[in-house]
């Protein structure tokens, strides 16, 4: 208990030398102080998760295969915006132009690689090998895109005093899935009450637990999820990649003043005290005192911190690493190999269920059709529940057919649909799913096989 007690403490001082009320590009250190405070559990779990990651480094080398995590894009619109890609009804091209710079951040195929604007940490350049794919099963077996749309009458969420309104169907949002099983992120408007700045997005970092666990997930300004549509001018897409980092168990890589203005940054010897402000596990990226809002080129030469003061990986003192994803550049493009350590230990260990999901996903980086699937005209398919024999009655001619078990593996395809029965009777009994693909469209249903 004393050990966890210290943990804790020293957990909320590091996270109070990286919080600034002023800046709010990111909310997530100031959500993580207040919740440590205000929530004993929290707290004991994230010691546990820095306590567990630390193990888990030091006995693994970094994972070997890809990882694939099931996303649902929970897009919270003002009501009066009916049609998708009005406002803040984003349209699917947006969320797969969001998907796709994520992906590429987290495979190392982005386009700063292998010549980014400056080079001088491209030996520290570390690959997390992470996929994040649209679900195509919801919580109750049922066929999705992965995107699910909410009407509500607010015209906006304030960051700082509805900070998780989007998250309840109650309150103007809507209920996250299974978070063991799904990584929900709420794509909605932001705004802010207080502190000035703007809130683009936050996270809380691993532990949640409990009557807490609803808060779990990503929120992003629907303006800075992607670079098309709807999104702003001034987005580069990253404010995903940047939150995703907190999820999976990443601090920011810089040191500021402290969230209430009387922590151990304020004062005389505040950059001292705060310049090594990573937390856990993460030696590879430089000390650093305050943020760093510019753009990174080759001649960016911000140094704030003298590196042979901290305990890190360096033998020299070096620049401020303000390429990192984690940092607040303009422009940035790497995590470093500690940093990607701590997310796959997070994976393996608080996240591992959402590692290890059964469910079926969509990764090829396009929005399918799910439950906005088009309803074939005089379509039946019938008797569901079936003892086996599946016969499909169309007024529209059907193209192809193929059937889909409940992980998303296909059992069946066929483009000869002379004849309309379906044999189903050597599959295991379960859930499938049917996918009809006509000129006018794609309908996916569910069917149940119990013989």
């Amino acid at each position: 208990m004393k050990k966890i007690a210290i943990l804790t403490f020293s957990i909320i001082l590091n996270l109070q030398i990286t919080a600034q009320e002023n800046s709010k590009k990111c909310i997530t250190t100031s959500l993580v102080i207040k919740e440590l405070i205000s929530n004993p559990d929290y707290a004991k779990t994230r010691a546990n998760v820095i306590s567990e990651n630390k193990i888990w480094i030091k006995n693994n080398s970094k994972e070997k295969n890809t990882i694939n995590i099931p996303v649902v894009i929970h897009i919270i619109h003002r009501n009066t915006y009916t049609q998708i890609g009005q406002g803040n009804n984003i349209s699917n091209e947006q969320v797969e132009d969001a998907l796709r710079i994520l992906n590429e951040d987290y495979s190392k195929t982005n386009p700063e690689y292998p010549n980014p604007p400056r080079n001088t940490f491209l030996n520290y350049w570390g690959n997390p090998d992470i996929k994040f794919c649209l679900a195509t099963i919801d919580p109750d077996g049922n066929p999705t895109n992965g995107i699910t749309r909410t009407s509500t009458i607010k015209l906006s969420f304030d960051a700082d005093t509805e900070t998780n309104d989007m998250k309840r169907t109650w309150s103007g949002g809507i209920d996250a899935w299974d978070q063991s099983n799904y990584l929900n992120i709420w794509v909605c408007n932001l705004s802010n009450s207080s502190g000035g700045g703007m809130t683009l997005g936050y996270a809380y970092l691993p532990g949640l637990q409990g009557s807490q666990l609803y808060k779990d997930g990503l929120v992003i300004d629907y303006q800075y999820f992607g670079t098309i549509g709807g999104a702003s001018s001034n987005s580069d897409g990253r404010t995903a990649t940047h939150e995703i980092g907190h999820y999976l168990g990443l601090n920011h890589t810089f040191a500021e003043a402290s969230w209430n203005g009387q922590g151990p940054c304020d004062g005389p010897q505040g950059a001292l005290q705060c310049c090594d402000s990573d937390n856990g596990n993460v030696d590879d990226t430089p000390a650093t005192d305050g943020i760093y809002f510019g753009s990174v080129t080759s001649s960016t030469n911000n140094n704030t911190c003298n590196d042979l003061n901290y305990a890190n990986t360096f033998n020299t003192d070096v620049l401020d690493m303000d390429e990192n994803f984690m940092a607040y550049s303009n422009t940035s493009w790497m995590f470093t190999i500690d940093q990607v350590n701590v997310m796959n230990a997070t994976l393996n260990g608080y996240r591992s269920s959402l590692k290890n999901s059964t469910v079926s996903v969509n990764c090829d980086g396009s929005v399918g059709t799910g439950l906005n699937n088009y309803q074939i005209e005089n379509l039946h398919i019938y008797p569901n529940p079936t003892f086996g024999k599946l016969y499909i009655a169309s007024a529209d001619e059907i193209n192809t057919l193929s059937i889909t078990n409940i992980i998303g593996k296909e059992i069946l395809f066929t483009k000869d649909l002379s004849i309309n029965t379906i044999d189903l009777s050597s599959f295991e009994n379960g859930v499938y799913f049917i996918n009809i693909s006509t000129n006018k469209g794609t309908h996916i249903e569910k069917i149940i096989l119990s013989r």
